[in-house]
């Protein structure tokens, strides 16, 4: 506190430093880093209360950013809300394509939106703007991928298929789960790759089962915890679904938490009427005698860190003693089905079941106790993260004449009056020192990452998560300090895309070939990395009315036409300000978006240069500059042999001359390859 003479201390109450509890009630465990909340009504597993942060309703899906959404309505259609706006059709005027009431499942991911309508699944560009392809089939469950695949499951099966996103088929995974798949979704993969992981919910017999397999595994899928599902799926803001409706819990205009429910109309409703009940409806936490150390202490504020959804409360109530364990004490008092616990009952002071912050009025005592009661409803509950204990009371009285707290009534009024303000500087000051917490891309949440990216002068694709772009703001520095240099455009690749690419600057690899130096260049060091230098076999020697049309020295038909730059120049400037940006060929697990890519390198290449991208191939071209690794493939060679075919799986004939190469006997010995020697491909060199 500002005005404050000395620094005020305080006690936490959390999963961290400890609840301190004495007896818990109908809660969940208190070391859960989730917050306490209502305990469910059936203690043999998870519900799906328990995964719908992570796996939402199949008439849900969210959208680029954590308060963008789609809602498959049933009279509205297909709907859309920007970003904490409001909710419209996700398609333009006069481009609606009547699916009201016919949506069975929907998924996004960047600009792409995938939607069961029927019979089919629809993939659009554009947020619904372009349709780009149909894939026939009733499904129950589908994502999108971020390696570029639809994924879904059919009406009936288990297994998931996996499609491209121009929607050709490309294999179905086994996965072995039981039950009837509920909802589909990606995330982090557990081993170094990022974003290979596939998870699905079943349900069967009403229980909720959460299943993780790779996209690359042959094995079943294996059967996982909410834990692992929420350490590598980012979390939605989705905290309750019934057949009313459902409720949004996120950040209001202040950053604190705000819980709005929904129809399925998306119409505003104050609270989801009770369905089928899955959650307690009261709970109850005592702490042990809290210890202040201080004789006489006289506590000061209570403040509450929770989450309260509309139709549910966070009762907090304490009382004090100058004993740990205070005489004349009924401490197993029944309230509520719940024992009401140390002091007497009449002694608790509480602080209103809309009040997350409150002065302790109670008489001074070493010993502070605090009772926790949480209602709800059943289907939702509150969740209550921490409690902040504040201790001695200091306040800004203590700079008035001393004349304001003679009298004990007085002081007391002015200290409780005093507090409001200094609670108001407090709140002040706390904004900023946290301010700093805002420039940290690992710790801010992800609607603020376009705001951090705004300081630093980057702009983010919509198609990119938040993980890449916490990268980009991680990296922004050195990025910064290496622009417009082939290893920052190689990293900037890698942090968008995970591949690592090869860069070539043709500048290096001129053709041109020279007799002898110019004396210009000679006569200049400087120049020693431009002279045109000649060598048999390896450079091709034409005349420079080969490279541009001159008049009188050049055939028709023989030379381009150049209306730019010094003929005489050529040598020099030919392939310079040009390099290339070579992407390894990685069959069997798609590639990055070539339009992407190339939009990537042209905002990130230097403005003199042109820069071109070549994906890679899986043969080498003979006569056509390759790189190794992304022009070739080293692979063993069949073992030849000249016989008619035999049975299946045994080596096949070969002719001679034509894609044959002959082994040595076995007493022989194989060519290799030797630097510095003129070598030929398949007579000093052999592949294996």
């Amino acid at each position: 506190m500002s005005c404050a003479p000395g620094p005020p201390t305080y006690r936490l109450l959390d999963h961290l430093v400890g609840w301190d509890h004495l007896d818990v009630c109908r809660l969940t465990d208190p070391d859960d880093p989730d917050g306490i909340q209502l305990a469910p009504l059936r203690g043999t597993g998870p519900d799906r209360g328990d995964f719908l942060p992570w796996l939402p309703d199949p008439r849900l899906a969210p959208g680029c950013g954590r308060c963008a959404w789609y809602l498959a309505a049933s009279r509205r259609g297909l709907l859309r809300r920007e970003p904490c706006g409001g909710w419209q059709s996700a398609w333009s005027a006069g481009c609606d394509p009547g699916l009201a009431g016919r949506t069975r499942a929907i998924a996004a991911r960047g600009h792409l939106l995938a939607v069961a309508i029927g019979e089919a699944v629809y993939l659009w560009r554009r947020e619904g703007e372009q349709l780009a392809a149909v894939i026939p089939g009733r499904v129950t469950a589908l994502a999108i991928a971020p390696w570029g695949e639809i994924l879904l499951v059919r009406d009936g099966s288990v297994d998931v298929s996996r499609y491209d996103l121009a929607g050709s088929w490309l294999g179905r995974i086994t996965t072995g789960m039981t039950g009837s798949v509920e909802a589909l979704t990606t995330g982090r993969a557990l081993a170094p790759d990022r974003h290979c992981t596939i998870w699905a919910l079943t349900e069967a017999d009403g229980t909720w089962q959460a299943w993780r397999g790779t996209r690359g595994s042959r094995d079943p899928f294996q059967q996982a915890t909410p834990d692992e599902l929420a350490a590598v799926v980012d979390r939605t803001g989705l905290t309750a679904v019934t057949d009313q409706g459902f409720c949004l819990t996120e950040p209001g205009p202040d950053g604190d938490p705000v819980t709005r429910c929904l129809s399925w109309e998306a119409e505003p409703l104050d609270s989801l009427s009770p369905g089928a009940a899955t959650l307690q409806t009261t709970g109850q936490l005592l702490t042990r005698a809290i210890d202040s150390g201080q004789p006489r202490c006289r506590w000061h504020r209570v403040r509450v860190d929770a989450d309260v959804p509309p139709g549910t409360s966070v009762l907090v109530a304490v009382s004090t003693s100058e004993e740990p364990t205070p005489l004349g004490c009924r401490p197993w008092l029944p309230t509520q089905d719940c024992p009401a616990g140390p002091p007497n009952s009449d002694d608790w002071q509480a602080g209103g079941a809309a009040s997350a912050d409150f002065l302790v009025d109670q008489p001074p005592g070493r010993y502070l106790y605090v009772r926790l009661r949480l209602t709800g409803n059943g289907i939702i509950t509150p969740v209550v993260h921490r409690i902040r204990l504040d201790f001695p009371r200091v306040t800004s009285a203590s700079q008035l004449p001393a004349v304001y707290t003679q009298d004990p009534a007085a002081a007391d009024f002015t200290e409780r009056f005093l507090s409001l303000f200094d609670a108001a500087f407090e709140d002040a000051d706390r904004a900023v020192e946290r301010y700093p917490a805002l420039l940290d891309p690992g710790g801010v949440p992800d609607e603020v990452l376009p705001w951090l990216g705004g300081l630093l002068g980057l702009s983010f694709d919509p198609a990119w998560d938040a993980t890449i772009r916490r990268d980009l703001l991680a990296a922004a520095p050195a990025l910064y300090r290496g622009r417009g240099t082939p290893a920052a455009l190689r990293q900037v690749i890698k942090i968008v895309f995970g591949i690592d690419v090869a860069i070539s600057e043709l500048a290096t690899d001129r053709s041109w070939a020279a007799l002898r130096q110019a004396s210009e260049l000679a006569a200049d060091p400087s120049f020693a990395p431009l002279r045109p230098t000649a060598q048999l076999g390896a450079t091709r020697l034409f005349s420079l009315s080969r490279a541009r049309f001159r008049v009188g020295g050049s055939a028709l038909s023989s030379a381009p036409v150049r209306s730019f730059g010094n003929p005489d120049d050529d040598p020099l400037t030919a392939q310079a300000n040009r390099i290339q940006v070579l992407v390894p060929s990685s069959p069997g697990r798609g590639g990055p978006d070539p339009a992407a890519l190339r939009q990537l390198v042209m905002t990130q290449a230097p403005a003199h240069t042109v820069a071109e991208v070549r994906l890679g191939g899986f043969g080498l071209v003979v006569g056509v500059w390759s790189a190794v690794g992304v022009d070739t493939a080293l692979a063993p060679l069949p073992a030849p042999v000249i016989r008619p075919s035999g049975p299946p799986g045994a080596a096949q004939p070969v002719t001679l001359g034509r894609h044959s190469v002959l082994w040595p006997s076995a007493r022989g010995s194989w060519a290799g390859i030797r630097p510095g020697a003129g070598l030929a491909v398949g007579m000093n060199t052999v592949a294996q």
